[in-house]
């Protein structure tokens, strides 16, 4: 990615800056801010043009400007793969090269932030900075063509869920208060595109219980797998669509995870057919090396996946006589 930046480009990062770098205020029980959008996408004003001359005649530039509105870091080591690039158009016609039409973010934007006490910090803005094109034909008159900026990143989600673990699978009047073998649990979701939108919990005999957790995605984009390669490519052929890595964890150091559809344990590459929620159930058991008859969990699930969204404006190409 280039480092320079037009003037006009500082001016957006600071307004962009001021509005979401301010503190809110959220709820101190929910341990995410949430929301269904990794990343927000602008095409800085001007940049492109909305019109434009034949013959080589108006050179200009495309700013993508993003915005990381999630709670997970771009460019870290978690979610290191941040791309962007140019579509729409061949670059023989404007004068550029296709290598140039692909830029490779080279610095961390973080996320947004929860304080402690429940406020909460917007997260970074950058912006990729396409320069040098030219249409270079000549037309017979005017002309239109559709420039698409396309944004492709690692991310990552986690949920949170309280899960109720008893050495006896008989319900107790009396433990209604602390917690229940059987029902939906609460869950909280970090903001990024992918969630765990329901969470089932049922017994299965005395310190073992079994967990219904129901993986969705709720963004704007298209999602893939974290495969070497993998640049977000839409097409149908594409096999790597829809594929997200699930870590499934417990608070408790002598409890196992077992769960079906990720290789009969806790970590695992889940397929969402045609990006439709899908089910996962696990096998939770504590297996010892504490004498507590009720307590209360938490169940962390992380997901990690790569994802792909894009912004488009039209430009009128003008024909100007010779």
């Amino acid at each position: 990615m280039k480092s320079y930046l037009i003037i006009p480009t500082i001016a957006l990062l600071l307004i962009l800056t001021g509005c979401g770098g301010g503190q809110q205020q959220t709820s101190l029980t929910d341990p995410f801010i949430g929301g269904n959008i990794a990343v927000n996408l602008y095409l800085q004003n001007g940049a492109p043009p909305p019109t434009i001359y034949d013959g080589g005649k108006f050179p200009f530039g495309v700013n993508i400007v993003m915005e990381n509105v999630g709670e997970a870091d771009l460019g870290s080591t978690e979610n290191p793969y941040v791309t962007a690039r140019l579509e729409g158009i061949l670059p023989a016609n404007f004068g550029v090269t296709d290598a140039s039409l692909q830029q490779v973010l080279n610095e961390r934007i973080n996320g947004r932030k929860k304080n402690f006490d429940g406020t909460t910090l917007g997260g970074m803005v950058s912006n990729f900075v396409f320069q040098d094109l030219n249409f270079q034909g000549k037309l017979q008159g005017n002309d239109q063509v559709t420039i698409r900026g396309t944004l492709c990143y690692d991310y990552s989600n986690t949920a949170t869920t309280k899960v109720c673990m008893k050495s006896d699978m008989l319900e107790n009047v009396q433990d209604a208060t602390l917690c229940s073998l059987t029902g939906e649990r609460q869950v909280f979701n970090s903001g990024g595109p992918i969630h765990i939108t329901k969470v089932i919990q049922n017994p299965l005999g005395n310190n073992k219980i079994q967990v219904n957790f129901e993986v969705s995605h709720v963004g704007p984009g298209e999602f893939y797998g974290r495969t070497e390669g993998e640049n977000c490519n839409p097409s149908v052929r594409n096999t790597n669509k829809y594929f997200v890595d699930i870590n499934v964890t417990v608070q408790d150091p002598a409890a196992s995870v077992q769960c079906y559809r990720l290789n009969n344990g806790g970590t695992g590459r889940l397929i969402m057919y045609g990006g439709t929620p899908q089910v996962v159930t696990c096998t939770i058991e504590h297996t010892g090396g504490s004498s507590a008859r009720v307590y209360t969990d938490t169940m962390t699930i992380r997901s990690q996946y790569r994802y792909g969204q894009f912004i488009e404006q039209p430009i009128i190409i003008q024909s100007v006589p010779s």
